[in-house]
Order: C-alpha cells, then sequence, then structure tokens
C-alpha cells in the first residue's frame, strides 16, 4: 500500500528550490529542468506538483503570500492614522529574505499572461487597499492621491530592487522615503 504523499509540503519544497535559483541564477534560469536537478528527481516528479514554468514561479509566489500578509498585519499593528501609513510604507520599502527573488518572480509573472497574474495582483491590490484605508483613516486631504503616491513609489521600488539591486538598496530608498514622507504628511514616522 502507498503511503500518504503530502503535496502541500512538495509544492513547499519545489517552492523553497524555485527561489533559490532565482536567487543565485535569477529568474531566467527558473526551468522544470533546473528545479528538478536541484531536487535531485525528476522532471516528471516536478511536473506531478507544478505542470509549468509559469506554475513554477507562481508557486513560489503564492507560498510567499501568506508569510506578506502576516508581515505587512505585524507592522502595521498596534498604530493608526499617519503613523500606521507611514508604517505600512516603511514595510513595504524594505527587503527580507527572499524579497529579491520574489520581486523577480513577480516582474516575470507580470511579463507573461494567464492565471498566475492573479496571485500577483492579488497582493498588490490588497496592499493599495492597505494605503487607501491608511490614508482615510488619517483623514487626510486628498487621501486617495496620498494612498496612490505612496503605493508607486513602493512598487518602483521593488522593480528598481530588481535591476539595479547594489544602488537601489533598503537605505537609499528609505532616505528617499523620509523626504517623501515629510512632504505628503508631515512626517517621517
Amino acid at each position: 500500500m502507498p503511503h500518504a504523499v503530502d503535496e502541500e509540503e512538495r509544492r513547499r519544497e519545489i517552492a523553497e528550490v524555485t527561489l533559490r535559483i532565482t536567487e543565485l541564477r535569477g529568474a531566467n534560469a527558473v526551468t522544470i529542468r533546473a528545479v528538478a536537478e536541484e531536487l535531485g528527481r525528476s522532471t516528471a516528479f516536478v511536473t506531478n506538483y507544478v505542470p509549468s514554468r509559469a506554475q513554477l514561479m507562481f508557486n513560489a509566489l503564492d507560498h510567499a503570500r501568506e508569510l506578506w500578509i502576516k508581515e505587512r498585519s505585524e507592522a502595521t499593528s498596534g498604530s493608526s492614522g499617519v503613523a500606521r501609513l507611514v508604517q505600512l510604507a516603511r514595510w513595504m520599502c524594505q527587503s527580507n529574505d527572499h524579497d529579491t527573488a520574489l520581486r523577480s518572480l513577480w516582474i516575470e509573472v507580470l511579463a507573461g499572461s494567464g492565471a498566475e497574474i492573479k496571485v500577483v495582483t492579488d497582493i498588490t491590490d490588497r496592499t493599495l487597499t492597505e494605503f487607501q484605508q491608511g490614508a482615510t483613516e488619517a483623514r487626510l486631504e486628498r487621501a486617495e492621491e496620498v494612498a496612490d503616491i505612496l503605493y508607486l513609489y513602493a512598487r518602483g521600488f521593488h522593480v528598481k530592487n530588481v535591476e539595479d539591486p547594489l544602488n537601489w538598496n533598503d537605505a537609499r530608498v528609505n532616505r528617499a522615503l523620509t523626504v517623501l514622507l515629510e512632504s505628503l504628511l508631515g512626517t517621517s514616522g
């Protein structure tokens, strides 16, 4: 009698390998064959759980989604109004663990098409909603535009951090973010 396979665990392993390949060789290097080799398994093993290259990237992003939601919640908990908006902007403009690799995959998915893009838009739409709620709660004049500016600033950081991570690092981006927050909100947090 065959033993039960934990499919979620297999997908998690595949996601971790996908991120490792992205970190070492870039998003272009993510292939079913590369993941299979890294796992020491066959390509059939990988495609049994993740059937395409696009799904490899989606799988890694999907596994990161819950972590991002938790981190965002932790970063903004206990704060409200302008302070919450500042904390959200600061959280969006930092890098943790696999963030740069995940951003690379995010951009790769955006460049493609299909159902995989839904996980990306879901994550980004939730963050835009958080900025909108924060700006509204803070009773800011032109709250919608302030939310849009902070959101676009953070998304721009994510793209530049992938394109040129040495020059567009957390320290540089947060120095500029401080100026932006002071200009928009009268505070740097």
